[in-house]
């Protein structure tokens, strides 16, 4: 306030200094130009000379604000189309992440010039038409975003091997991932994609050697993850050549397939048992019998020769103490039979009837009974296990 006080001082004290100075010599000025002759006074003069020039600088103004109006007009538009651009991004974004794979291919599709869109655009497009089933589109999209250059060709080759994949395509889609580089490779989607294709192959061994970069990529779920691991190690153990090979992967299994009743056991064995391979099969009996008894090793008992099934016997005898099921028993008393130990083998015959009078150890212990002249209560027996059987059926 006491600033503008000294200032307006100062515009009076200049103002009446101005006025006296005009009062006391106007001045006179004669200026001529042809048949033209003006005569003023040097302050009437002075003030229009200022006014043509403030006059000049504001028409000066307005001229040049009216050459930028096309500019802002402009600009302004172009805002508008790069917000409608951006918005259209947004929804195709947001309809792949959910899912509604048609939606996103529309919206992303959708764009004015080739300045607002990135390199996700044809991408995007073309993942999202793979998703939906449309195999065709999906690898147009590719093409021309190929000719236009507006994706890495990195990018444009797994792209189309994914597209390969989702139409159950695998010799299409290896044969784009063969054109990545080492570089490539690398990436996690490559190697996700690299046991996807493993699995469409039934290619077991490569699917159970890329198992866990896939996981680690975190690409694929989880669960299925683990259905295809426990196809792959099944598989490779069933199509094994011979027994080393089998016993090999058999041993490099994880622990949550080498549990007990665990269906490699089970492919293990009788592929053993496929092969042949009594001593191989054997030992491997030995082991398990260590820690578990289960059906499919008791069964792999019983088709043993005699040589091989008779080292077991001492793990049978104690896992008949422990089951109650009475197969151990039944297994055991098979063996003693082969053996010619009648005696022991009638009395595991009885003991595995007692614990599941079932119509198998009712017809086993019958035909023991039979064998040892003991004809009218083998026969009960056998009319026991008839009817058992024809209840079960």
């Amino acid at each position: 306030m006491a600033r503008f006080s000294v200032y307006l001082v100062l515009g009076l004290v200049l103002g009446a200094a101005l006025v006296n100075a005009v009062a006391q010599d106007p001045g006179y000025l004669f200026l001529t130009w042809g048949d033209w002759q003006v005569e003023s006074s040097v302050w009437l003069a002075l003030a229009i000379l200022l006014i043509a020039v403030f006059s000049l600088w504001v028409l000066t103004r307005l001229f040049y604000s009216m050459l930028k109006v096309p500019r802002v007009v402009s600009q302004y538009f172009g805002l508008r189309s790069a917000r409608g651009a951006q918005r259209r991004a947004d929804k195709g974004f947001t309809a792949f992440f959910e899912g509604r794979w048609e939606v996103a291919e529309k919206a992303l599709r959708k764009r004015s010039t080739g300045d607002e869109q990135s390199v996700l655009h044809p991408l995007y497009v073309a993942l999202a038409a793979s998703y939906r089933g449309n195999t065709e589109a999906s690898l147009q999209a590719l093409d021309e975003a190929e000719r236009q250059e507006s994706l890495p060709k990195s990018l444009i080759v797994m792209a189309r091997a994914q597209s390969y994949l989702a139409a159950d395509a695998p010799e299409q889609a290896a044969m784009m991932l063969n054109q990545l580089s080492g570089r490539d490779e690398a990436a996690p989607r490559v190697k996700a994609m690299r046991c996807e294709l493993a699995y469409q192959q039934r290619a077991w061994s490569p699917l159970i050697a890329c198992m866990p970069d896939a996981r680690r990529s975190g690409l694929i779920p989880d669960l299925l993850l683990n259905v295809w691991e426990r196809e792959a190690w099944l598989g490779a153990v069933s199509e094994a050549r011979d027994a080393g090979e089998s016993l090999a992967l058999w041993k490099r299994a994880p622990d949550t397939l080498r549990a007990e009743n665990s269906p490699l056991w089970q492919a293990f064995v009788n592929k053993l048992v496929t092969l042949a391979q009594w001593d191989a099969l054997q030992k491997a009996l030995a082991d398990r019998f260590d820690d578990y008894c289960e059906a499919s090793s008791l069964d792999a008992v019983t088709a043993l020769p005699e040589r091989q099934a008779k080292p077991l016997k001492k793990s049978l005898r104690r896992w008949c103490d422990q089951g109650a099921d009475g197969r151990c028993c039944a297994v055991l008393a098979d063996i003693l039979e082969r053996e010619g130990d009648a005696q022991a083998a009638g009395a595991l015959w009885e003991e595995a009837y007692n614990r599941d009078p079932s119509g198998r150890h009712a017809l086993a212990w019958a035909s023991w009974l039979r064998a040892q002249g003991q004809d009218e209560r083998a026969s009960t027996l056998e009319k026991e296990a008839m009817a058992i059987i024809r209840s079960a059926s």
